[in-house]
């Protein structure tokens, strides 16, 4: 069967400029194909690259909205390099990418890679914003200590959160460890939202725990398998589209977002559907964020 090959393009949504100027823009996406500690299947490091060229067929009007975002300025920094480095060390230059972005006064928009790469930008985002609250969107708690030998793992991201002092709020969860489950019991500065409660009109969301400056992290697999296949570990009795939108949506009418990240799209042949899921909810969270008092 013939191949089909995308071209790949290097700005998010390809806009004309001045839309895509580095000092003037609003947000700054930072493509970050970092992968280092998948434990079931392989393939994070290919997800910014997917966004992007997804996001070059994405038409720019959002019809709920009545505007074109990017018109507020997304500037995509080039995609980070890690050939060569440790985990540790790719974390760190992905930490520094990020401050940049924060000393402009922009806000850094990270696209994924593997979920371990929140932590470093959560530290500088917490360094500038020390009110900061966490809000994981996501179908696993990643608040082991270590696994699999080593705490930078993903499943370890929201630990070390917890590890900084920042408040922390879970949503969507449905993938927990006894561990895990045994931690929450201690007490920790973290609320957890389970999936089945949502499903069930059951869920009692504490927006109260939002502080004036949020991040906001999203894992893919948030999104419930039959809209969004391609993660490495997908969970049944996930999110819908909509609610992650209307999710977006209450954390932007309550708090400032001064950052966030999307990341664990793992492309699949034969799944751009996707691809372009990821790219649109992207600029959806530019588009809420830039429109939404």
């Amino acid at each position: 069967m013939e191949q089909i090959h995308t071209t790949e393009t290097t700005q998010f949504g390809a806009p004309d400029a001045p839309f895509c100027n580095r000092e003037t823009a609003r947000f700054t996406i930072i493509p970050a194909p970092l992968e280092y500690s998948v434990c079931y299947m392989e393939g994070t490091r290919h997800g910014p690259q997917a966004i992007l060229n997804a996001s070059s067929q994405m038409e720019l009007y959002d019809e709920e909205l009545d505007c074109c975002p990017i018109e507020v300025g997304v500037y995509t920094h080039p995609v980070l390099n890690y050939q060569g480095m440790d985990h540790a060390a790719a974390l760190h230059h992905t930490g520094e990418a990020v401050r940049e972005v924060l000393e402009r006064h922009q806000i850094p928009l990270t696209l994924g890679g593997e979920h371990s790469l929140s932590a470093p930008i959560i530290a500088e985002v917490y360094k500038k914003y020390p009110d900061l609250t966490v809000v994981h969107i996501d179908a696993h708690g990643d608040l082991r200590d270590e696994y699999e030998g080593t705490p930078l793992s993903h499943a370890s991201i929201e630990r070390r959160v917890v590890d900084m002092g920042i408040p922390l709020l879970e949503i969507g969860i449905r993938s927990f460890s006894p561990e895990e489950a045994a931690f929450l019991k201690t007490g920790p500065n973290v609320a957890v939202v389970w999936a089945y409660k949502i499903a069930r009109g059951l869920a009692s969301i504490p927006w109260e725990r939002l502080s004036q400056h949020t991040y906001v992290t999203i894992d893919l697999d948030a999104i419930d398998p039959s809209e969004m296949p391609a993660v490495g570990t997908p969970e049944p009795g996930g999110l819908s589209w909509y609610q992650v939108l209307d999710l977006f949506k209450e954390i932007c009418q309550r708090t400032t977002v001064v950052g966030m990240d999307v990341v664990e799209l793992c492309p699949m042949e034969g799944q751009t559907r996707a691809d372009f899921l990821a790219a649109k909810l992207v600029y959806k969270l530019i588009g809420y964020h830039s429109s939404i008092k």
